[in-house]
């Protein structure tokens, strides 16, 4: 492993040698109006396929605020809603509120937690009525090169059905659902010293976080997790660019719940309705082990999903301590300030690019036992970055259990804090 990290430091000490010098290509608070309404399909690995329309508004009113709407369908339906970059203060302090809310989505929950999960062996969990809100206030300085942020959310869902085993003939219906709830409440800092915080192209970007994450019940354990996300960006021909990622979570438990395992399973045969011999109970038991180690150990960011391990399902992996590392090279086609102004999009465009990455991560108990075993994601893509913030990505990855297709907004490998 030592050698692993010595591949992605140099090169950022390298960056971070001359990173004084780097000065910003353009404003970090631009007020181009722009605006998009358009339909949208999206691809996320885990979660499914659809079709959704946005209108969003962007650098409203010669400020940095921007509006958004979208409608979603498909294997998820609800809307999103919010207004980002409020100045409070202008270019010092930001406000950003959120509102989601889903009548139809699902969550695929593997049976065992670690790298040697089994990918077959899965619950596919159906929720209705859930609803996020909540918003995130952001002090920034320096041309939006230093950042102290916190940001809270509310979560509410209720489970209408189980699939056990992802087969629909193991679907056992909820008539009378009992909704939970969480909060999550993060803070951090980020320092940005690169030549664009949207499209960087050279330096160095450093984010770190610690999320609280209160016990629900009196059975439930409360811990925090703490995530740092280092990026690289070396310039590379005219306007293109080799990114690093290096990222590192860790959970912590503060207050320990209830971890006898007896207890745990009885606890999920009453909740899911499922007695001893059941088929839904071997499910439960798996769930009941997968609980324990949770409350004993704590949870870690994930892998898998768009944004690290592209070819893997979200929350594939997990564990109480995550590594990882990537590799990208995006290649700039184009390199350009047009602007363009359609029935249903005004903004201005910025480039064209094709990206060629390499990822490798891992996920453990304990933290000694990290790179034991690894899985890897090799892929290529196809970006749209847009002058008013928007950034359309197309990435197709494989890895050890297959391909997946990722079609989103924004780069890979970002955080909350991003």
């Amino acid at each position: 492993m030592s050698r692993r990290i010595l591949w992605i430091m140099i090169p950022m000490l390298l960056l971070t040698s001359f990173s004084e010098a780097i000065e910003r290509r353009r404003s970090q608070f631009p007020r181009d109006f722009g605006y998009l309404v358009a339909p949208i399909p999206y691809i996320l690995p885990g979660v499914g396929t659809g079709l959704g329309v946005i209108g969003a508004f962007n650098n409203t009113f010669d400020s940095t605020t921007d509006f958004f709407l979208v409608g979603v369908g498909g294997d998820v339906e609800g809307t999103i809603t919010g207004v980002t970059d409020i100045e409070l203060l202008p270019e010092n302090i930001l406000l950003d509120v959120t509102y989601v809310g889903f009548n139809k989505g699902s969550q695929k929950q593997y049976a065992q937690r670690g790298i040697d999960s089994d990918s077959e062996d899965f619950n596919i969990v159906e929720l209705q009525n859930t609803s996020l809100y909540g918003g995130r206030l952001t002090f920034t300085f320096l041309e939006r090169r230093l950042e102290f942020f916190t940001l809270q959310y509310n979560i509410r869902s209720e489970p209408s059905a189980v699939i056990y085993q992802g087969k629909e003939e193991n679907r056992q219906e909820y008539a009378d659902p009992e909704p939970f709830t969480f909060k999550r409440l993060t803070y951090g800092t980020q320092i940005d010293v690169t030549d664009d915080r949207l499209d960087p192209r050279m330096g160095v970007r450093f984010v770190a976080t610690r999320s609280e994450s209160p016990s629900i019940d009196t059975d439930s354990s409360e811990s925090y997790t703490v995530d740092t996300n280092l990026t690289g960006y070396i310039p590379l021909l005219e306007s293109s660019t080799f990114a690093i990622n290096y990222f590192r979570s860790d959970a912590t438990v503060t207050k320990e719940g209830v971890t006898d395992y007896q207890s745990i399973l009885d606890e999920l045969r009453t909740n899911y309705a499922c007695a001893a011999g059941d088929p839904c109970d071997e499910s439960l038991k798996k769930l009941a082990t997968d609980t324990q180690a949770s409350r004993k150990y704590g949870t870690a960011s994930s892998l898998g999903g768009s944004s690290r391990l592209r070819s893997y399902a979200g929350g594939r992996y997990s564990g109480a301590h995550t590594e990882f590392y990537g590799y990208e090279f995006r290649w700039n086609l184009t390199d350009e300030n047009t602007p363009f102004d359609l029935y249903f999009i005004r903004d201005f465009r910025t480039g064209f690019q094709l990206a060629f990455f390499y990822e490798r991560g891992t996920v453990a108990e304990q933290r000694e036992d990290l790179w034991a075993k690894s899985r890897n994601s090799t892929g290529l893509g196809a970006r749209l970055v847009t002058g008013s913030g928007f950034i359309y990505r197309f990435d197709v990855a494989t890895g050890s259990e297959g391909q997946e297709t990722t079609l989103f907004v924004d780069y890979p490998w970002g955080t909350i804090a991003q």
